[in-house]
């Protein structure tokens, strides 16, 4: 993903100097967004999207007083990508989309922008938006982006409280009233998923849910795992069968391997 950022501002480092923005070139980009989302055009919006992501993280690595993200906040943009996401668009505008929101959550350092993102249930929507699964790019940047959210994953995140000590209004990952937990139950649909780095994602994904001390997200979590555990185990016996199959052969190792995965999912 560092690489990924990297290649935001390629252009402007081969001439020499560094990006720089304003506050005016973001309302230039947001207003042709806006020409986008009213005319239903995409032919400009993976340019449009890759300069905002530009703009942003620039000032949230340059702007003291918040203004790029201030601006980002009170022109609710987070909602017009949702908006966009939601139409029939290009894979390529799709690809943009993921790929900008994972760097955006990777890379923003100030809780207060943090938050922002985690709001208004428009994370919780993007992970629910359905994607053509078939298509290993779209799918590749997909867990790619849930897995930037699950990093985020704290005791402060998973469920924010509200002013009264039983009352949450800010619900940013599990909502506890609804029993909804997106990023969970969208992860586990891919635990058996043929390529091997899906699945090991989703693995470390679900240990970094299953750490989380909520009493009342342990409780959904149990209840919705239950099926979820059962193919995990009938998964490791179906590895177990393997083993024993290849024992003297060279799918041993590729076998052996796969279970090491399983057992250990050595990134969390």
């Amino acid at each position: 993903m560092a690489a990924l950022f990297q290649q935001l501002f390629t252009r402007e480092q081969g001439l020499g100097r560094r990006p720089s923005y304003s506050l005016q070139k973001l309302q230039a980009l947001h207003d042709r967004l806006q020409s986008i989302l009213e005319t239903d055009e995409s032919a400009e919006a993976v340019e449009v999207i890759r300069s905002m992501t530009e703009a942003l993280l620039w000032g949230e690595q340059n702007d003291d007083n918040d203004q790029f993200f201030d601006f980002f906040c009170e022109n609710c943009i987070l909602s017009d990508f949702v908006q966009i996401l939601g139409r029939n668009v290009p894979k390529t505008v799709k690809v943009q989309l993921l790929q900008s929101l994972s760097m955006l959550i990777q890379n923003i350092r100030r809780p207060t922008s943090l938050y922002y993102l985690f709001s208004n249930n428009y994370v919780n929507q993007l992970i629910a938006t359905q994607f053509d699964w078939s298509d290993e790019e779209i799918l590749s940047y997909y867990i790619s982006f849930l897995k930037s959210l699950a990093l985020r994953l704290n005791q402060e995140t998973v469920k924010q409280l509200g002013n009264g000590a039983d009352q949450r209004d800010l619900v940013f990952f599990f909502n506890e009233r609804s029993q909804q937990f997106p990023l969970f139950t969208e992860a586990i649909r891919f635990f058996s998923h043929r390529d091997q780095m899906v699945r090991t994602s989703v693995r470390n994904m679900t240990l970094r849910v299953f750490r989380l001390d909520d009493e009342a997200m342990q409780r959904f979590v149990l209840r919705v795992a239950r099926p979820y555990f059962q193919r995990l185990s009938e998964y490791l016996a179906l590895l177990w069968c393997q083993l024993e199959e290849a024992r003297g052969s060279s799918a041993m190792e590729e076998a052996n391997d796969e279970q090491q995965d399983l057992l250990m999912c050595p990134e969390c």
